[in-house]
């Protein structure tokens, strides 16, 4: 018997998932731990955690006038 896991992208407007009874899917999927958070997202390519990663504000500003 196994238990089958299914992981869905947390990318915005995606509906990829993948099912598999591993822990963690094979090669294709991207794990990121979000910073000081202990939650996993997971996201299919790197498009849709470049997609996500657009929709945060940014961690650090940097004038161009100094």
């Amino acid at each position: 018997m196994s238990i089958e896991r299914t992981f869905y992208c947390d990318g915005p407007d995606c509906e990829r998932h993948v099912r598999t009874a591993a822990s963690r899917p094979q090669a294709g999927y991207v794990f990121v731990t979000e910073g000081g958070s202990a939650a996993t997202l997971h996201f299919c390519n790197w498009d849709c955690v470049l997609k996500y990663a657009a929709t945060k504000p940014p961690v650090e500003v940097v004038s161009l006038a100094d």
